[in-house]
């Protein structure tokens, strides 16, 4: 899984896009506490009554996202309530089960995700900490992975590391991993296409004032607490040489023959186990006359 929170200030602008979404018909809320989640102006107005027992704390907002790995996504169909108690789980582990809370799905995607929009200001007024929120967030997502048996998207060490890089840096080097994952599963452009539209990526093919193509690059598309959209894009060869034009096809190309090769040893396979196969059918035994002494005369 892969979360992404932002601490932000406008209860209002946060509220608005996630119940938009439900309004359109394109997310449900699945769970909330202390908010009333019928109407987004009594949401707000919930969350800033609360939000007014600590003045001090100006950024009071935790908006968390979380995706799932595309190959849960079947898992997910069948089991419905995993979601809940990822969820659940998710703001248990973080300590926003003690204040007022909202969870939404989105279904405006292929892939499975939904968002978390908490007050920072709990029940008695006290605050939730923020601090190392992604360093936290990242070992408590591998914890709830283990122990659901979900797909992790990345090595737990080599997220842990990002903490302390910057911002932009990091958002290439994520992009870059999940760009490869798509790279992996993939043979063709329309099958990296629909495998990166599970992490909200687009695949963009630049070309020249002849149409010729010189170059891809890849562009994510997210929102901000207050519902504004975010685009992160980078050329494909400043998130990895082998993610260049060339490099990708040459990549795609031998996923192709790979997969054509396991396909025809899994087909030789098969023809083999079946000459091995005893056949069924009746097993007539010869009876032969024992052999032995005559008597004489």
């Amino acid at each position: 899984m892969i979360a992404k929170t932002t601490i932000g200030r406008s209860f209002k602008g946060c509220c608005g896009y996630n119940l938009q979404k439900v309004e359109q018909g394109k997310g449900e809320i699945l769970m909330s506490q202390g908010v009333r989640e019928y109407d987004a102006r009594s949401m707000v107005a919930d969350f800033m009554r609360q939000a007014s027992l600590n003045p001090d704390l100006s950024r009071s907002v935790w908006h968390t996202a979380i995706s799932f790995s595309p190959q849960d996504e079947a898992r997910l169909q069948v089991q419905p309530e995993l979601m809940k108690t990822v969820a659940s789980d998710y703001l248990k582990g973080m300590g926003l089960d003690q204040t007022q809370y909202v969870v939404i799905r989105h279904k405006d995607t292929d892939h499975s995700h939904f968002h978390i929009v908490a007050n920072r200001v709990t029940d008695t007024g006290q605050t939730v900490s923020d601090s190392y929120n992604y360093h936290r967030s990242e070992s408590l997502l591998r914890q709830i992975e283990q122990k659901h048996g979900l797909t992790p998207l990345l090595e737990q060490a080599k997220r842990q590391s990002l903490e302390r890089v910057p911002e932009r840096d990091r958002e290439r080097i994520l992009m870059r991993d999940q760009v490869r994952e798509s790279v992996s599963r993939s043979t063709t452009s329309q099958e990296l296409r629909q495998d990166l539209a599970h992490y909200n990526i687009q695949l963009i093919v630049n070309r020249d004032q002849a149409g010729k193509p010189r170059g891809i690059s890849f562009e994510q598309v997210g929102h901000s607490e207050q519902g504004e959209e975010i685009r992160v894009a980078f050329k494909g060869s400043k998130l990895h040489q082998s993610l260049s034009l060339g490099g990708l096809q040459q990549q795609l190309e031998q996923q192709a023959r790979l997969r054509q090769k396991q396909a025809l040893e899994a087909t030789h396979e098969k023809d083999r186990l079946k000459e091995q196969k005893p056949k069924k059918g009746l097993q007539i035994e010869e009876k032969h006359p024992k052999k032995g002494l005559g008597r004489g005369m």
